[in-house]
């Protein structure tokens, strides 16, 4: 991934709340940095597992 705006963002978090009411808890594997940057200014971060083992290093 290379390009990410508020688009995406929402789409990941009805993504998640989805997943959530059925059970399910969404997981990203190999989080681009800048991502997990966004994720975290906007607080978001704690509506996903994300695997630390597979975290990317761009």
């Amino acid at each position: 991934m290379q390009f990410y705006d508020c688009s995406g963002l929402t789409v990941l978090l009805a993504t998640a709340r989805t997943a959530r009411r059925h059970g399910v808890d969404l997981r990203l594997c190999a989080v681009p940095r800048f991502l997990a940057r966004i994720m975290r200014l906007t607080g978001t971060h704690g509506m996903f597992a994300i695997d630390p083992a597979s975290q990317a290093r761009r």
